[in-house]
Parts: C-alpha cells; structure tokens; sequence
C-alpha cells in the first residue's frame, strides 16, 4: 500500500487556462478517495497527471515521499481503469490478464499464480478463456479491474469506470468495487461525476470545481456540513432557505427562519446578520392538514419514484421547499399539508 502526497499541483494549457489549479491532497496508504466534480472540474486532468500521462506544468507528486513527476507512466507502478475498458478483442479473458504480466517479464509459474488469484478475485474463474465480446459490460468491466489488478500496483486510480453501464449495473458494480478494494486494501483515486458513486464507495470525497478544490471530507460531512452554496447543490438535493441571527449562545447562533428557530454553528456572525442555510429534502417531515401541527403549505406537485415521493411544496410566505418522504401517504397537487423540520437540521452556507 501507499501513501499519495500532492502539493501544489498545477496544470496550464496554453498561456492561461489553468485545468488544474494548486491543489494539495494527501491520501494515506490503503484509502479510497473519489474526484468528484462537473465536467471540466479538472479531476480527470488530475488522475492523469497521476499516472503520467499528462504533464504537471508545477506542483509535485509523491509515492510514499519520491518524487514521481519526472517518472514516466510505465515506472510508476500503477493499475489504471478506463471508462471504455480498452481491452484486447483478440485476447481472451486469461490473455488479457497475461498481457501486463508477459510486458514485465514475470516468469511463467508466477504468472500463473497471480492471473488465477485475479481470475478468482474477480469472480471470472469460468470465463477464463472467453473474449470480450462473449462477456457482459459487467464481466467486461471486471476483466479490466483484474487487469489492472494482476500486475500487483503500487496504486489503483479508475478513470469514470461505470459510464458506459446501465443504472441496475451500475449498482451492482459500485459494491462490487467497494468490496474488492477492501479486500485487497490498495490505495484507490476513483474520477466520477456521479455523486451516487462517489458517496457509496469512498472514504473520502474531493469536490472540484474550476480546477481547485472546494471541499474534502468523508462522504457524511460533504452532504451533512456542505462548506458552500457549489458543493450543497452539486452533492444531492438542497433547499436554500434565508434566515437572520436572532441570537447567539456561545458556539451556537439562533436563526429566525420561515419554519421557526434553527440552531447552527456560531462561526462569526452577529446579531441580525442574513445567513442562508442549507435544508434537505429528507429533513422536512410532512403530514396531513388536519394534524394540526407544523407549519401549513400547500403541494405544488409530487412525483413517484418507486419507494420515494419527491413534492415542491409552497408555504404561506411563498417560500418553495422540496420534500422527500417515503411513499406511504400521497399528497395531490393543491392538497393542504402542514410540515416540520428538526432544528437541528439546518447547516449554515453563506451570508445571504
């Protein structure tokens, strides 16, 4: 296993597009960290410098404390996984296996070892001598994750690796991944703009956006304690709700909002200053009018998605909120419901 040290990396096209702008992340041996970000963010620019085949234009790339800037791809010890698989049509399942091996020159009966131990950690044993165009997506994508597996790397980085599967697949194969990463315990970067991917498989979350980094934390905080108005509306659902400082208890501040009170962090501000927080769906409980409690709004319109209903509701001062709630009872459009929210619940953004 090993430690990733990134300082001040650095990427410019041109004169003066900065693809990748300073950034610093130290990922410890064994981790597995998700880029998550729009296009264009600079993640995949980013896993590309990583594994050397784009150049750092300044900044520095560690393996375990080297140096590995001026090391080309091939001496960096890496497995890499691309989004189109790149395997060998006219190779079998084993022969794919065996083609990093045979480039490095592992002697025979060692090859042997190794592609069996991947054929079985990979779950192909019976379609060992297949070819690709006999496998699934799925089998096709786990013959590259073996690929890239065989030959032993240092580092495992998987460049947007489900895009091409279909959402049921997709599933599968995100704990497919998860489990075989623990398994082997390999330092992983994983390069999506999937915010499903990047939160059910990593350890930690990087969120890029215009080249820098805008928030890095385990996948709980990045949607629990969203650093800014970019990084909550990209990771899931968010209502932006407005409210100002009525009080402040310590580290604790009251905010006045149009659900009530909320308690938040202090951080800086004073009394009477406009904050916006952030609110998720999930966070508001809904029920019918006639429970007589919670604030009144009115549904705008509700959506069934299986075992979720997803409603835009209207409250008496026209503030618009979204709402997800298991799909027990539906509320129509024009249906008159009261609602509520744990004070706890709200996370300060920004000054409004």
């Amino acid at each position: 296993m090993t430690k990733v040290t990134i300082r001040n990396l650095t990427k410019i096209y041109g004169q003066a597009i900065k693809a990748v702008d300073s950034i610093s992340l130290e990922i410890p041996s064994g981790e597995f960290v998700s880029l998550l970000g729009p296009s264009g963010c600079g993640k995949t620019t980013t896993l590309k410098m990583l594994a050397g085949f784009e150049s750092v234009t300044s900044g520095s790339i560690a393996f375990d404390g080297d140096d590995v800037v001026a090391v080309p791809p091939e001496g960096r010890d890496i497995g890499m996984v691309f989004q189109n698989y790149a395997l060998f049509p006219h190779m079998t399942v084993r022969g794919n296996l065996a083609f990093g091996l045979e480039m490095r020159k592992v002697p025979k009966a060692e090859m042997q070892r190794r592609i069996d131990a991947t054929l079985d950690l990979v779950q192909l044993g019976p379609y060992a001598d297949r070819y690709p165009r006999q496998l699934s997506g799925g089998q096709q994508q786990r013959v590259a994750i073996g690929r890239a597996l065989v030959i032993e790397p240092r580092i495992l980085l998987l460049d947007e690796p489900l895009a091409n599967l279909d959402a049921k697949l997709r599933e599968e194969m995100r704990v497919f991944i998860r489990d075989l990463q623990r398994r082997v315990g390999i330092t992983t970067v994983y390069v999506t703009h999937d915010q499903a991917e990047a939160m059910t498989m990593s350890d930690r979350v990087v969120v890029m956006f215009g080249g820098k980094i805008a928030q890095q934390a385990p996948p709980s905080d990045i949607y629990d304690y969203p650093v800014s108005r970019e990084v909550a509306g990209f990771v899931g659902q968010v209502n932006f709700i407005d409210g100002f400082v009525a009080s402040v208890d310590g580290d604790l501040a009251c905010i006045e909002t149009p659900f009530g009170p909320a308690e938040v962090p202090a951080k800086t501000r004073g009394r009477g200053s406009a904050v916006t927080l952030a609110l998720r769906p999930e966070a508001i409980d809904i029920v019918p009018d006639t429970a007589g409690h919670g604030i009144p709004a009115t549904v705008v319109s509700s959506y069934f998605s299986g075992a979720i209903l997803d409603y835009t509701l209207a409250m008496a001062d026209g503030t618009k909120v979204d709402v997800k709630t298991i799909a027990r009872t539906r509320f129509e459009p024009g249906a008159q419901v009261r609602l509520s929210v744990d004070a706890h619940r709200f996370w300060p953004i920004e000054a409004a």
